[in-house]
């Protein structure tokens, strides 16, 4: 009998049905799909999960995380007066110990998207600054990068609800996005 690959679903609203309007619009429900037979699914994504909320101990074959954004809301005025450090080093350490758990996974880690509306400057120079330090992340703990912040951007009435959740588009959109960086370590 084959044994199921384990496909492990980490993070936050950006990967879940609720604000979809679908039963299984999520952008896990729809990347699972994709995977077809011989894939199971844990997923451990819920709304307003933050990094400490985050499994460690978690393992799975493929690992999809998007997580970093209500972290920055929750902390915002910390960041905005003391910098991003402190993010930084909270989300390496979740990547890494996600590694040590899972050393040969595939690891797909989204960055963190910008909410409909206006930002001020310091609040777009935060999610730059987020976002680059999950980019680095994924390159010290060899995950791949879905870039959820460009892909949304400038699609916003389209790709998010409430102004802040992924409409199901939106979830498309990300679920697009693991499939493609899947698809390249896969073939890589």
């Amino acid at each position: 009998m084959k044994q199921c690959k384990i496909y492990l679903a980490l993070g936050d609203s950006m990967s879940i049905d609720a604000y979809t309007g679908v039963a299984g619009g999520g952008a896990v429900s729809q990347f699972f799909r994709e995977l077809g037979d011989g894939w199971s699914l844990d997923d451990h994504t819920c709304d307003g999960c933050e990094m400490a909320g985050v499994p460690r101990d978690a393992r799975g074959d493929l690992i999809t995380l998007t997580i970093g954004g209500n972290d920055l809301i929750v902390n915002k005025d910390e960041y905005l007066s003391t910098g991003l450090t402190s993010f930084a080093a909270e989300h390496a350490q979740l990547l890494g110990e996600l590694r040590r758990c899972n050393p040969q996974s595939t690891i797909i880690v989204g960055d963190v998207y910008a909410p409909a509306g206006t930002l001020s400057v310091p609040e777009q120079q935060g999610l730059r600054d987020a976002n680059d330090a999950i980019r680095e992340n994924c390159r010290r703990f060899n995950a791949v990068l879905a870039p959820i912040y460009d892909t949304f951007r400038g699609h916003e009435a389209d790709f998010l609800c409430m102004g802040i959740e992924p409409t199901l588009k939106g979830a498309a959109a990300i679920a697009k996005l693991f499939s493609t960086a899947y698809r390249q370590v896969s073939l890589g």
